[in-house]
């Protein structure tokens, strides 16, 4: 089975991770944190997370996301959601934690909110 893709780009203080793939128990959770822990260890602690490419999300994978907001958090920064399906919505609803995380319809909006101005190319 294919492993997540995560793709990064930074902007400023701000790192954007596109994730590709399953969040799932034994795949792509591992790889997820493994890839924030060393970001944090850089001192980059405001992410954003592209998952519109995430086909699918078990609870290990709401997991991760709530363990990584939790990490940031204490260390100062922010964890923003980009693009969430509805599937990714629904269960987020579900585990009542559509309060707990920023969501945002573009990357360009979660980087604003971080004070980044906006992009000039796509």
């Amino acid at each position: 089975m294919a492993s997540m893709c995560i793709t990064e780009r930074r902007e400023g203080d701000v790192t954007v991770l596109a994730l590709a793939g399953r969040l799932v128990l034994d795949d792509g959770d591992a790889e997820l944190r493994q890839y924030v822990g060393a970001l944090i260890a850089e001192g980059r602690v405001q992410i954003v997370l592209n998952v519109h490419d995430i086909s699918y999300i078990d609870s290990c994978g709401i997991g991760v996301l709530v363990d990584l907001h939790q990490t940031l958090r204490l260390r100062g920064g922010h964890l923003k959601l980009v693009c969430p399906s509805q599937r990714c919505r629904h269960v987020l609803a579900l585990t009542h934690l559509l309060t707990v995380f920023d969501l945002y319809e573009s990357e360009d909006a979660a980087l604003r909110s971080f004070g980044v101005p906006a992009l000039t190319t796509v």
